[in-house]
């Protein structure tokens, strides 16, 4: 019998040509699939134009594995309590993290229940005026104080604790007058702003968590600022998981922390 020996080797070609075939395919739609989970695809608001955040955002975080908290992020909620707490409230404990709460003093006094909650879940309290008006707040430094004076009394009426920690509306500059910003802290009061503005009050879901993704990087402590919307108790999840993690331990603020606002410069 002779040996075909131009056929074998033309089996043999064939064979080698069909695996090399299969293992470029294999690189190319790996090489897709890499660029694709490591490409992160951000949506900011625009001259108040909204667009959509796609799932890759939320994806591409979930694919980092071994987190370690080296970074702090501070949540805070501006304008509560309202009928929205108690829904931040269970989101907070079922992804076991803490908040921090500046409150409204009329608010305080409405959702009695959900400050004695806020308090008791351990979260930090604060407070963010009586009348939320600057005309009002900054008459004079001793109405500045008397407003915050004021929500702290209604604290200790329905919790039986204290709290130092402010938040002025709008933020400490630029419409608070430097004497109405001494007198508070002469009197112990704590004063924090932020910086990452969500921007959630005029946002839509996607849009502030397009923000965070966007903003919330490169600072080792960072004080998220967010409003008790219902735009925001959506996005609250994917606030969370986001923080998470980029590496980002999530503690309430506490009065042995050194308060980080606009007039220390140290935000």
């Amino acid at each position: 019998m002779k040996y075909n020996f131009k056929g074998s080797l033309r089996i043999v070609f064939i064979s080698l040509l069909v695996l090399l075939c299969g293992i470029l395919v294999k690189f190319i739609f790996e090489e897709e699939d890499v660029s694709y989970h490591n490409k992160e695809v951000y949506t900011t608001i625009n001259n108040d134009k909204t667009s959509k955040t796609t799932n890759q955002d939320l994806e591409i975080s979930s694919k980092e594995t071994n987190i370690t908290y080296d970074k702090v992020a501070y949540i805070t909620i501006d304008d509560g309590p309202s009928k929205f707490t108690k829904q931040i409230l269970d989101i907070l404990d079922r992804n076991n993290v803490k908040a921090t709460f500046f409150m409204i003093n009329k608010n305080m006094n409405i959702y009695k229940n959900e400050v004695k909650r806020i308090q008791q879940d351990g979260h930090g309290a604060g407070f963010h005026s009586v009348s939320h008006d600057v005309k009002r707040l900054y008459k004079t430094p001793q109405a500045t104080l008397e407003e915050f004076s004021i929500c702290r009394d209604t604290y200790y009426k329905i919790t039986g604790e204290t709290s130092n920690l402010v938040r002025i509306p709008y933020g400490s500059k630029p419409y608070t007058p430097e004497e109405s910003y001494k007198i508070l802290i002469e009197n112990n009061f704590l004063v924090w702003d932020w910086n990452l503005d969500t921007e959630d009050w005029k946002a839509t879901t996607d849009n502030i968590v397009s923000n965070v993704l966007l903003n919330g990087r490169n600072k080792d402590e960072l004080v998220l600022l967010i409003h008790e919307k219902e735009q925001t108790v959506e996005a609250l999840d994917g606030i969370i998981k986001v923080l998470k993690e980029r590496g980002y331990q999530i503690l309430p603020i506490t009065e042995d922390i050194e308060a980080m606002n606009f007039w220390s410069k140290n935000l």
